[in-house]
């Protein structure tokens, strides 16, 4: 009786864990990569302009402290880098990375593409 009841509490409960998790991580109210959608929000709760404005600048000034964030993250891992390496393998890692980039060379390793060679081709045969 009990592994009938057990059974059936699982058939009703198992179809809800979707819905449940709907509310979690990346819905309509958050965009794919620029964080929170506000025109999403307005319209689900109801914001006044002026709570449109807040919200918008205060998704600004976070967007903003995360790439200050980032960039400061990316120093230090540079300055370790170096500290690590030798002159030549920190100009041939920094070489690799531009011709993976294309010259921009801002991302570190393991960010893409692998350095497998100086042609740039990475783990998959990716140029």
């Amino acid at each position: 009786m009990k592994k009938t009841l057990i059974a059936l509490a699982m058939l009703i409960a198992i179809p809800a864990i979707p819905v449940a998790m709907a509310g979690m991580g990346a819905g309509p109210g958050q965009g794919m990569r620029g964080g929170p959608n506000v025109e999403y929000m307005a319209r689900t709760l109801d914001l006044t302009p002026e709570q449109q404005d807040k919200m918008k600048a205060l998704f600004a000034e976070k967007a903003k402290q995360r790439a200050e964030m980032r960039a400061t993250m990316q120093a230090d891992m540079q300055s370790r880098m170096q500290g690590i390496l030798t002159k030549e393998q920190f100009a041939k890692m920094t070489e690799l990375r531009q011709l993976r980039h294309g010259g921009q060379g801002t991302r570190g390793p393991g960010m893409g593409p692998g350095m497998a060679g100086c042609d740039g081709s990475g783990p998959r045969g990716m140029k």
